[in-house]
C-alpha cells in the first residue's frame, strides 16, 4: 500500500483531451501538452518550452541533485539507437551496473521502466516519421525497432488511439488544411 501511494504521488497523470490536443501529462511541477505534433511544456520553475513531435521529457522534479550520469548515458544510448533490441541487462552492462540496480535507478530518474521508456520513445519517433516520411508501415516498423508491421500497428494504436495509417492521413489532411488557410 505504501509503495502504491508513493508511486501515484510521483507519477504523471494522463488525460485525454479534445481532438486538437492529443495528450496532457501533469504532475505537481510540470505540465506537458501535445498539440498537432508539437509538445509544449510548462514547469513551475521555467517558462514554456516547445519541442517537436517525438521528443520525450523525463520527470521535472524540484530536486537540485546532480544528474545521474549513468542514467543519462542509458537514455542517450536508447535515443541514439531506438531500433536496437535493447534489454535491461544489455543497458545495465553498458553503464556498468547490475540489472536490479539499473532498473531501480532508471525508474527513479525517468518515472518509467526502461522497457516502457523505450516503447514510448519508439512510438513518439514513429509518429514523427509517419508525419514526415513516405516509408511504408513495414519499413517504419523496422526503422523504430518492431519485428513486424502487425506488432507495430497494435502498439501504435494502443498508444495513440488510432491506427498508423489513419494517423498519417489525418496529419496530412490537417497539414493541407493549414496550408490552405495560410494562403
Amino acid at each position: 500500500m505504501k509503495r502504491a501511494n508513493r508511486r501515484s504521488a510521483e507519477s504523471p497523470h494522463v488525460h485525454r483531451l479534445t481532438t486538437d490536443a492529443e495528450l496532457l501529462l501533469s504532475d505537481a511541477d510540470t505540465l506537458i501538452l501535445v498539440v498537432r505534433g508539437t509538445c509544449a511544456i510548462r514547469g513551475a520553475r521555467q517558462g514554456t518550452t516547445r519541442l517537436e513531435a517525438g521528443a520525450l521529457v523525463s520527470r521535472q522534479g524540484a530536486s537540485t541533485a546532480p544528474v545521474d550520469k549513468r542514467m543519462a548515458r542509458a537514455i542517450a544510448l536508447l535515443r541514439a539507437e531506438p531500433a536496437k533490441p535493447w534489454t535491461v541487462e544489455r543497458l545495465a552492462r553498458a553503464v556498468g551496473l547490475s540489472r536490479a540496480a539499473f532498473a531501480r535507478r532508471f525508474a527513479e530518474v525517468s518515472a518509467r521502466t526502461p522497457k516502457r521508456f523505450l516503447a514510448d520513445l519508439r512510438l513518439a519517433l514513429a509518429a514523427t516519421l509517419l508525419e514526415t516520411t513516405d516509408e511504408s508501415l513495414a519499413e517504419l516498423a523496422a526503422h523504430v525497432g518492431y519485428a513486424s508491421e502487425f506488432a507495430f500497428s497494435r502498439a501504435f494504436k494502443r498508444w495513440h488511439g488510432v491506427a498508423p495509417g489513419v494517423f498519417r492521413r489525418s496529419r496530412r489532411s490537417l497539414h493541407s488544411a493549414q496550408i490552405r488557410l495560410a494562403a
